[in-house]
């Protein structure tokens, strides 16, 4: 009886093991990663680009200057500004990172460009 039992336990564990896969599959996870160039004179453009399933969904740009005066765009999709495509590679990148659901209603280039990844 007791093999049985634990039998039971092991095939009870396996199915919500499978059901949790199978919900983490439903909601795609969202990911932000940042780029950042040199803007003249003293300013930098940082980009924080949003993808999901390895697409790029939208992208914030954020220009500041030396007194930290900034300005935000947001665009659908990728976007690199034409300024910082003459410069080239950016000179700083961050790896992208998981947003949790809970915390993507209070990114505005979701709020606008992506509605069902909140």
């Amino acid at each position: 009886m007791p093999s049985r039992a634990h039998g039971t336990t092991w095939l009870l564990l396996f199915a919500v093991a499978l059901s949790s896969s199978a919900c983490a599959a439903q909601s795609p996870a969202v990911t932000i990663r940042t780029q950042s160039y040199p803007r003249p004179p003293y300013s930098e453009a940082t980009y924080y680009v949003y993808e999901r399933d390895g697409k790029v969904i939208c992208t914030k740009l954020k220009v500041c200057d030396k007194y930290e005066h900034c300005d935000v765009d947001y665009h659908a999709g990728a976007f690199l500004d034409l300024l910082d495509q003459r410069t080239g590679d950016p000179y700083g990148m961050t790896a992208a990172v998981p947003i949790p659901k809970a915390k993507r209603a209070k990114h505005e280039c979701l709020a606008k460009f992506v509605p069902d990844a909140l």
